[in-house]
């Protein structure tokens, strides 16, 4: 009786979604690398962050939240570089990738009708499941360190007053990866679900807006802030990463993006394909 042979990890189809994502990579990346470089040169400017600082003293309270809440002073160099690490445009590029790639690998090569080609070659589904994780979670740390970059990179082209704390920034930039890698996995598990692409996307971004929701409002009505602790956002918490490694956030961050990783694997692998 001869043994089955062993399919191999799909490598070539691993390298067409690398060629067909890494120029959206390369886009998102300068983009939020730039972002941070031109945030250090405002904060560096004592008059610039104070007009600033006047600035958006008009603007709604929920505004200031959503820009870093109390962290906001003048003086205050790391919580005002810390704007560029939780901007809502920084987060739309960083949600843009994490849930766009893996919905476009899995659910649109099923609406589009290209699975049926992928399967038909000697792959096994669940490695295709793994390429898509991959490039997900590989492309947001990518992301996350080009932010870290930029501030290095700030803060080595102009002069601060006081010292700025790079470990910070660096433990911002990890937080935030197992942040985003999350939300990919939740991107993962619906597109593994659904077979419209659109609906994927739609699922997802309705469950991050409503996590961004949820956590803005607690914040400013004090009678809903219990809800605060049940948002992802809470897990992003700035006053224990300026202590140290927040490692029980981050704890809850990784089994959330293992578990839903799991999962998404779990109904790809069940389900009938191609469709």
């Amino acid at each position: 009786m001869t043994r089955p042979s062993r399919v191999p990890f799909p490598w070539t189809l691993l390298a067409f979604w690398f060629r067909r994502t890494v120029f959206v990579w390369i886009a998102i990346a300068l983009a939020i690398f730039l972002m941070q470089i031109a945030i250090c040169g405002i904060v560096h400017d004592n008059q610039s962050v104070k007009a600033f600082m006047q600035v958006l003293d008009y603007f709604p309270s929920v505004v200031k939240i959503a820009l870093g809440g109390k962290t906001l002073q003048v003086g205050n160099t790391p919580g005002l570089l810390a704007v560029g690490y939780q901007h809502p445009f920084l987060l739309f590029l960083l949600m843009l990738f994490a849930i766009g790639v893996p919905t476009g690998m899995l659910a649109g090569e099923v609406q589009r009708g290209t699975m049926e080609l992928i399967l038909s070659r000697p792959v096994k589904k669940l490695h295709v499941y793994v390429c898509a994780g991959l490039l997900t979670v590989t492309g947001m740390f990518g992301l996350v360190m080009m932010m870290f970059l930029g501030t290095t990179t700030g803060t080595r082209i102009y002069e601060f007053q006081d010292p700025v704390p790079l470990d910070l920034f660096f433990r911002i930039a990890i937080n935030g990866g197992l942040l985003a890698s999350a939300v990919g996995a939740v991107a993962l598990v619906a597109a593994s679900f659904f077979r419209s692409r659109a609906i994927a996307v739609g699922v997802t971004a309705g469950f991050l807006l409503i996590n961004y929701f949820v956590s803005v409002l607690s914040q400013l009505w004090p009678r809903m802030y219990f809800l605060f602790r049940y948002t992802m956002f809470n897990y992003v918490s700035a006053p224990k990463l300026w202590r140290g490694w927040p490692l029980d956030d981050m704890g809850v961050l990784a089994a959330v993006m293992v578990i839903a990783a799991l999962a998404g694997a779990i109904i790809w692998q069940r389900r009938d394909l191609p469709l």
